[in-house]
This record gives C-alpha cells, sequence and structure tokens, in this order.
C-alpha cells in the first residue's frame, strides 16, 4: 500500500507523529512533504503528483502552523493531484478555552460549558470539500451531524512505552510545572498546588527530568496525574497509562471510539473536590491502583496505540 501524506513542516504535533508512526509500522509506503513527526525520508512536489497516479489514499495532516515563521502543510498539491476520492484529511487542531486565572476572555467556568471549547471556525469546509474522510482530534456531539466527521483522538506513541518497573516507590507523580510545563489551564494549577503541599504522601511533583528518567518515575510511581489544557486531552495521560501506573484523568467532553472506564482502567474527576476524595481513596488503596494500572495499559495497547489508530482508519476508509 502507498500513503501520500502531506505533513506539518518540522514543528511536532501530537497528532500528526502518532499517524505517521502507525503508517510506518504497519508497513506503508510514506510519500511525505515534510521532515519533522516522525517521517523518516521527503519528497518533491514534482514526485509527489507523480507518487500520486498510483497512490491508495491521500492523507493531508493539518499541523500547527504561522508562529516564528512555520509554513503551512502543501495542502496546494491536493487541487493538483486532483483525486479527491481518496483524500483523507486528518485535523488535530485544537481550542484553548479552558480557564486562564487572570484572563478576561478565558474563565474558570469555562471548564464546564462545553461550548467554550469549540472556536470558530471549527471545521476547516475548505479541506472538507476536497476530502472523502475527516478525521478529527477534537469531536463533539453535534460535529457528527457533518456525515465526512470521523473521531480520531491521539494516542500513545511507541516512545511513551518505557522500560515496566515492577516496584512502586512513590505514591503519586505529578508532572505540571515540571516536565509537562506550563500550569495555567484547566485544574492543572489548583491540583499542582495542591499535590505539592500533600503531607505524610510520598510524592514527585514538578522536577524537570530528562525524558527516560520521567518514564521511570511514572512507572514506579502508584499514581500518575492528568489534567487538560487545549483540546480536553493531554499527552501525559498516554504516558502514565504507557507505563502501568494509576492515570487520573480530568474527564473529557470530547467523543472518541474505546474510552477508558472510570475505576476500571482510569480514574476521572471533573472537580477539585471530587479529585480531592478520589486521591485520599486510592492513597489508602495501593492494590486498586495496581490493578487499574494494568487494565489501563492493557487497554491503551489494544485501542490506542499508532499501529491501533492506523488500523481503525483504515478500516473505516475500507468500508466508505
Amino acid at each position: 500500500m502507498k500513503v501520500i501524506a502531506i505533513t506539518p513542516h518540522q514543528k511536532m504535533d501530537s497528532l500528526a507523529a502518532l499517524i505517521v508512526e502507525g503508517l510506518y509500522s504497519k508497513g506503508i509506503e510514506v510519500v511525505a512533504t515534510d521532515f519533522g513527526n516522525n517521517v523518516k525520508k521527503t519528497y518533491t512536489d514534482d514526485e509527489i503528483i507523480e507518487h500520486s497516479k498510483d497512490a491508495d489514499y491521500i492523507f493531508a495532516i493539518w499541523g500547527k502552523h504561522g508562529l516564528n515563521g512555520v509554513p503551512s502543510p502543501k495542502f496546494y498539491l491536493l487541487d493538483k493531484i486532483n483525486r479527491p476520492n481518496i483524500v483523507a484529511y486528518i485535523d488535530g487542531s485544537e481550542w484553548t478555552s479552558t480557564g486562564y486565572p487572570d484572563s478576561p476572555t478565558q474563565l474558570r467556568d469555562s471548564l464546564f460549558d462545553i461550548s467554550r471549547h469549540r472556536g470558530s471556525p471549527w471545521i476547516n469546509e475548505e479541506m472538507y470539500n476536497k476530502c472523502k474522510w475527516y478525521f478529527k482530534r477534537i469531536v463533539f456531539e453535534q460535529d457528527l451531524e457533518r456525515e465526512k466527521i470521523i473521531p480520531c483522538y491521539i494516542g500513545a506513541w511507541d516512545e511513551y512505552f518505557g522500560e515496566s518497573i515492577s516496584k512502586k516507590e512513590y505514591d503519586l507523580y505529578c508532572s505540571f510545572g515540571g516536565h509537562a510545563g506550563h500550569t495555567d489551564t484547566g485544574l492543572r494549577g489548583p491540583i499542582y498546588n495542591y499535590c505539592k503541599n500533600l503531607k505524610d504522601v510520598k510524592s514527585v511533583v514538578g522536577q524537570r527530568l530528562d525524558h527516560k528518567t520521567y518514564l521511570e518515575t511514572i512507572s514506579k510511581s502508584y499514581i500518575g496525574i492528568s489534567s487538560w489544557g487545549a483540546g480536553n486531552c493531554c499527552r501525559r495521560m498516554w504516558e502514565i497509562l504507557s507505563n502501568k501506573t494509576c492515570c487520573f484523568i480530568q474527564k473529557p467532553f470530547i467523543i472518541y471510539p474505546n474510552k477508558l472506564v472510570d475505576g476500571e482502567s482510569c480514574v476521572y474527576y471533573e472537580t477539585m473536590d471530587e479529585f480531592k476524595e478520589k486521591l485520599d481513596y486510592y492513597l489508602k488503596n495501593k492494590e486498586e491502583c495496581i490493578r487499574i494500572g494494568q487494565n489501563g495499559y492493557e487497554h491503551v495497547k489494544r485501542y490506542h496505540t499508532a499501529t491501533a489508530r492506523i488500523e481503525q482508519m483504515m478500516n473505516m476508509m475500507k468500508n466508505g
């Protein structure tokens, strides 16, 4: 199988990198436009157009662009190729409206107002008209009224799966303010401050670690904490789940297949009061943390790796 991949230019994008990794893992010939996001080889515009003549699919993949001079993906090639019946647009865009504490436009009540999480324009109408399948990272109920819209969540890159460490050393790990960076949006700030001030709990909170040590620290912890910023999702979630650690997840509003289950493969919370209550319970029930961590790992390996995501996409595309 051959796939033309119109890829973002250099700058890392979570969904783009997952999709490209999945294509390679399935042994698919990838004819890509730009390096970055796990792309191994690139081709000129003329080579792309020539390869498109016998390509099975064309993946036009959104990427962050505009800032610091990052150019847009080469979507102009779609008109030159002119094979809309094999085009899949992969929209990895987000919308940040999750409550900056000092912002007059992003108040904390936006955490619970779903309408505040859908920016405008929400669907790229130009790309919608140029594709047969519109895979979208962030999908709400009303989006499914459009026939081409297909939920396509981010997931776990291969590098997230560290060496599994059976011996737990820490009660919890909270990376916000350290490895993950900012604590401004959503519930990240309140959670970070709460965990930092916990007494009689062996924890790692806000330390900057190299990537290997970071994954090892997750694996050594009974509980790892994720709270989303933009887009109702967070890469920390997938890193925690991939290392057999019980993941506390700020419950997302978005729609995606094969969701994690509260109390079985993760622990969901929606408010600080709920977070505190559940954290207290699971800190006193470490065997439950071990069970949920193992279940979460198995769930991700089955449904949310790069390979699994490409298999799901290909099955949908073959069926229409």
